[in-house]
């Protein structure tokens, strides 16, 4: 029932465990989660009796077409994925210690989206997508669980690639639901553009240099009179990745981000708020074909604010991931 969710928000509330002024713990979970995803998901096309995947646009300009078994050329428009993953993370809720809250956490996605052949355009090619996806995030830690939360997105993107230049913009809509009552607690239009470099060390290890910016137009619920674009913010962030292609189905991926936030709106105790989250981390992902995929990542946080209702935090998760991806 709805009065039973509030009550338990309101109770880590009063704790000291969530603000009522900063960023939801759900809202937190996803955008932390989709920042880990992005790095998790760099050559996912490997397949055996497909064309070995690029390590980086251009490639095959320098090094010549590899191939694994035999190339299809079949042109492909659908693709789907079924991903499940669980991890541990030693701060479920983002608080400062002792306040922080350990959990095991299982995230479920159904991803559908056309994304057509790519097309010459001028000196590069065009990449165009389109789509929905569907996530279900469930605490095993029995002070989470009133938070469990369910997040729809619908997506459209593109991406032009010269080289080993690439650049990207992509406009996301998600809503995130309570799985108690599925009533809406959270909303966001998302535009993002992103410019991208790499730099091949060779035909295996890679050194992307990637920026984003994007502005994040949110609703939140406002049960507890907040207004409700309090989370209205613009984003710029800098991402440093090396990829390591160890084998043709293991792929090594350390990566650093640094993000800056600034938001809009704020609370009345501050006349503005900054916020500074570091991320670092590692996957190991094993690709068996073209469909299945198993995966092993371990991430750092800290987050820091001049917003003294935002608290600072460490955080550290790990984990593992399966995938399937169904391209056709």
């Amino acid at each position: 029932m709805k009065i039973n969710r509030i009550l338990a928000v309101l109770g880590l509330a009063l704790a000291g465990v969530v603000s009522l002024h900063a960023q939801p713990a759900a809202v937190q979970q996803f955008q932390n989660l989709q920042l880990s995803q992005q790095q998790q998901t760099i050559l996912t096309n490997l397949a055996t009796g497909k064309a070995a995947p690029e390590l980086y646009q251009g490639e095959n300009v320098d090094v010549g077409r590899q191939r694994i078994l035999r190339l299809n050329p079949r042109p492909l428009y659908f693709d789907v994925l079924f991903d499940s993953q669980v991890f541990y993370t030693d701060n479920a809720n983002f608080a400062q210690d002792p306040a922080m809250i350990g959990s095991t956490v299982f995230v479920n996605t159904l991803q559908a989206a056309i994304a057509p052949p790519d097309f010459r355009l001028g000196a590069g090619k065009v990449s165009l997508t389109a789509g929905l996806a569907s996530q279900w995030y469930n605490y095993e830690n029995n002070r989470m669980v009133p938070l469990d939360f369910d997040a729809q997105t619908a997506f459209l993107g593109g991406r032009y690639s010269v080289g080993k230049w690439q650049v990207g913009f992509t406009v996301d809509y998600t809503r995130l639901v309570s799985q108690s009552d599925y009533s809406a607690t959270y909303r966001e239009l998302l535009p993002v553009l992103t410019l991208q470099r790499v730099f091949a060390l060779n035909d295996k290890m890679l050194v992307a240099i990637a920026n984003q910016a994007d502005y994040h137009f949110s609703d939140t619920d406002s049960a507890f009179g907040v207004r409700g674009d309090i989370n209205d913010r613009f984003d710029d962030a800098l991402d440093l990745t090396f990829s390591w292609q160890v084998t043709p189905q293991l792929i090594f991926q350390p990566y650093y981000r640094f993000q800056y936030s600034y938001y809009r709106f704020n609370t009345e105790q501050t006349s503005d708020r900054n916020d500074y989250l570091q991320t670092a981390g590692v996957t190991v992902a094993y690709y068996f074909n073209s469909v299945a995929s198993l995966r092993v990542f371990f991430n750092y946080s800290r987050k820091q604010s001049n917003d003294p209702f935002t608290p600072a935090y460490l955080e550290f998760s790990g984990g593992l991931g399966a995938s399937l991806n169904f391209k056709f």
